[in-house]
């Protein structure tokens, strides 16, 4: 969704912007991924309609295809496919994801590695070879 405001003052488009930020957030914004990952970062964006804002002279100045746009939720102009992007939503999960996976089987193998036995005579870790 787009509004671009024409005719108007700085001060009036900022304080519009505020209201549709504050009254809409619920709309607009990102959610944690409902995940069991610890520290994840990535925002769920599956929900959110992206809302752009700008002025009809700053469109006719730079043209649609300039960074005009200012998605809410974010800070300063971008372009337009830059604001409708999500570079913190699912590529970012499925990267942080995969690396907390990682970490997990690392972690886990290393306890196995602890618990397994040794040996009284030689004090190696018994392997599935070992003989008696």
């Amino acid at each position: 969704m787009a509004f671009v405001f024409a005719d108007t003052t700085d001060t009036k488009v900022s304080n519009a912007v505020a209201v549709l930020e504050k009254a809409g957030r619920r709309y607009w914004a990102s959610r944690r991924y409902d995940t069991y990952h610890r520290g994840i970062t990535a925002r769920d964006y599956g929900q959110a309609v992206p809302v752009l804002v700008t002025t009809l002279e700053r469109l006719q100045e730079r043209g649609a295809d300039a960074a005009v746009w200012r998605r809410l939720g974010r800070e300063g102009e971008q372009k337009l496919t830059a604001a409708l992007d999500n570079p913190d939503g699912d590529a970012l999960y499925l990267r942080q994801a995969a690396h907390a996976d990682a970490e997990a089987k690392q972690r886990r193998a290393a306890e196995r590695e602890a618990r397994r036995p040794v040996c009284t005579r030689c004090g190696a870790k018994f392997t599935p070879r070992c003989r008696v």
